[in-house]
């Protein structure tokens, strides 16, 4: 089945192979504190730092997911009280998974976050907890320091689940960025990233709480020996690293997906049967398509899409029914775009 589902999604084709070449070469077996293990992990945050353009001081860590990087950050890093500003079902969850120690502020899908911290003035947090891009929806927010008035020792975390590794980010406008593999990544669930800034190992010391397992400062502990606090997903690893090297520089990467994007604005702009959810051309996330349209209609699509061995992504949270999405991952090529949107005239 040929996955548009905005994560898990497409895996990468070439990946199959290098499952099977890290069965052949024993990496699946290989122990998380040993010296080809090391040279494993090192390799790829190597390719990482060169490939995404990571600034040299900010260290990179595998968890289990993004979701579990929202409650690293609470953990570890929020001081007294965390800001959470959202417009969708995933900020909405990291708020209230943060809510004993937090303030939250809901915003509309045609607010930028700009304008939502001109609206709010000074912020109280001590850690602002933005998503750059919220899957529920598909907005994408540009993220800038400069747009909030927070302290001078304030940090920021920011969720870039749903395009982390499909288009460049800002790495000096935040602290904390975190993904998950199973989307822009484009290998199978079960591991996430966290990228972290100087500042926000300041912070984790300053804090100083470790009292949890995947607490930052044994994150950073281990990174030092290049190795992990706990037994990784190796495989997970083994794949990020293959598939970086061979994969081109983000912002090629970043280009080709922009290009595949007004493959899709092009066709859409064109028929009238659904239309945008996000109006705002701006705040449309390039790496994920909501659209929204009568629910008769978009039960047809999706019945029609499945009897051609295609997925589309169903609409989430309070747009669960009136809506569907259409990932935009790097895995997805021009091809894969072209035979769903035949298929989709056909449905029409």
């Amino acid at each position: 089945m040929l996955s548009f589902y905005p994560g898990p999604s497409k895996v990468h084709p070439e990946a199959l192979g290098y499952i099977q070449e890290a069965f052949e070469q024993g990496i699946v077996s290989i122990n998380h504190r040993s010296e080809r293990f090391e040279k494993l992990l090192e390799a790829t945050f190597q390719e990482l730092h060169n490939k995404w353009n990571i600034p040299a001081d900010y260290t990179i860590y595998f968890v289990s997911s993004a979701t579990e990087a929202w409650e690293i950050v609470t953990q570890s890093l929020v001081r007294k009280k965390s800001t959470h500003l959202y417009n969708g079902a995933f900020g909405k969850k990291w708020a209230q998974y943060a809510k004993a120690t937090s303030e939250s502020f809901e915003f509309t899908l045609e607010q930028s976050l700009a304008e939502v911290g001109q609206q709010l003035g000074p912020i109280e947090g001590d850690t602002l907890c933005l998503v750059q891009s919220e899957t529920s929806n598909g907005t994408g927010q540009q993220i800038r320091r400069s747009d909030f008035q927070l302290a001078d020792d304030a940090i920021i975390a920011v969720d870039a689940t749903s395009s982390m590794g499909g288009i460049e980010l800002p790495w000096l406008e935040a602290d904390v960025w975190l993904a998950s593999v199973q989307k822009c990544l484009g290998i199978p669930a079960g591991m996430g990233l966290m990228i972290c800034s100087p500042k926000a190992l300041a912070r984790a010391k300053e804090v100083g709480r470790a009292t949890h397992y995947n607490d930052v400062l044994f994150l950073e502990e281990n990174r030092r020996l290049f190795q992990t606090q706990m037994t990784p997903n190796v495989l997970g690893i083994y794949l990020v690293n293959r598939l970086t090297k061979q994969l081109p520089s983000l912002s090629e990467t970043h280009r080709a997906t922009l290009a595949k994007m007004k493959i899709w604005t092009d066709f859409f702009d064109q028929q009238s049967e659904f239309s945008y959810l996000i109006q705002r051309e701006d705040l449309r996330l390039p790496t994920v398509l909501a659209l929204k349209g009568p629910i008769e209609k978009i039960q047809a699509l999706h019945a029609h899409c499945q009897a051609a061995d295609i997925e589309l992504g169903k609409g989430y949270g309070e747009w669960k029914n009136s809506s569907f999405r259409i990932a935009n991952f790097p895995a997805h090529t021009v091809e894969d775009i072209e035979t769903l949107i035949k298929t989709i005239r056909h449905a029409l």
